[in-house]
């Protein structure tokens, strides 16, 4: 599992959840998630005769409660829900996806690299990918740890995170429109916080679905988990932030936070930040090899206040020296234990 950033947000933001009217025809439906952000945003597209859902939360019992009262503050039911939108595989925007399918039988659309990430981590095949991780991560230096998901009773999990089935989804393609709520939205692949994310852009008056492509407080997460994915996703999330960094934006709605203006501002801080980030890195290999974790514990120091976030840490640290070496500027080396060093 990846949530958003393996970091406590660096700037106070407490929201409520609720229903909020951001944009023309656009409800932001904000409900708590067990993670580190603690809300995430859902929105609801809203057009004459039905309305479309952009991501589905988590089936927690209280983002469940915030859901049903977002839902009855817009004004909306899921008798006139047309169809949803999933930006990503992540848990907090694909957690009640399989229930509202089941219940209104509406389209779901997707790119198919998150499509079939869906179907391998949300089945009951998730033990077996978490082991892989696990080792993945053990030749960087990361004891192994006890997923959360791996701990909860099965019906306790069915209910917290459902998928609809294969057939269900409608594949979606960088470029593609989609008619949302008699809307018209492009399609935009922005790799990098995961391998199939997807934003939409509403060309007629700038209104951009950022899901957690570019967020207005924290820098997402970006981390390589396995020798399976994509095998540079820093370089793919900075070529994203370069593709969407001059769109005629006039507001950016994210996964997480309020809805901001300065895209193409935001994106050059986040891109200040990985720079700032490969040097501190190159800094301290120039001291010695070392292994992502031990960089991991260097660069957040006592920020980190779980397995989960330790994680996804090293993900990050592992993005930034991947980055690094397919750029030639550091190296690897294998010690005899199988540990993976890194040097400059």
């Amino acid at each position: 599992m990846q949530p958003t950033s393996s970091e406590q947000p660096v700037r106070p933001y407490d929201p409520q959840p609720g229903a909020y009217a951001v944009a023309p025809q656009i409800w932001r439906l904000t409900v708590p998630i067990p993670f580190p952000l603690r809300h995430v945003n859902m929105y609801a597209l809203v057009g004459n005769d039905g309305w479309a859902l952009v991501d589905a939360g988590i089936g927690t019992p209280d983002a469940r409660a915030a859901f049903t009262a977002g839902l009855e503050q817009a004004g909306l039911t899921l008798a006139t829900l047309q169809a949803i939108v999933l930006t990503h595989h992540h848990p907090d925007h694909v957690g009640l996806s399989g229930e509202l399918h089941a219940q209104t039988g509406v389209p779901v659309y997707m790119h198919p690299i998150d499509e079939a990430s869906v179907q391998i981590i949300w089945s009951d095949t998730m033990r077996e990918r978490f082991s892989r991780v696990s080792h993945f991560f053990t030749q960087h230096g990361l004891p192994a740890t006890r997923l959360w998901y791996t701990q909860e009773e099965p019906e306790v999990r069915r209910r917290t995170i459902s998928v609809p089935p294969h057939e269900a989804f409608t594949l979606v393609e960088d470029g593609q429109y989609l008619s949302l709520a008699g809307e018209r939205y492009k399609v935009i692949w922005t790799p990098g916080h995961s391998d199939g994310q997807i934003c939409l852009f509403r060309e007629r008056d700038g209104i951009f679905l950022a899901a957690d492509h570019v967020l207005p407080r924290i820098t997402p997460n970006v981390g390589l988990y396995s020798e399976h994915d994509r095998p540079n996703p820093l370089q793919d999330y900075l070529t994203s932030l370069a593709k969407v960094a001059q769109l005629p934006t006039s507001l950016a709605l994210p996964g997480h936070g309020k809805p901001f203006a300065e895209l193409a501002a935001r994106t050059a801080e986040i891109i200040a930040h990985h720079e700032q980030r490969e040097q501190e890195i190159l800094s301290l290999l120039a001291v010695r090899p070392q292994h992502a974790a031990s960089l991991m514990e260097q660069l957040f120091n006592n920020r980190l206040k779980n397995d989960e976030a330790r994680r996804m840490a090293v993900a990050e640290v592992l993005a930034h020296l991947e980055y690094l070496r397919l750029n030639g500027q550091v190296t690897q080396q294998l010690t005899s234990d199988g540990t993976i060093l890194f040097a400059v």
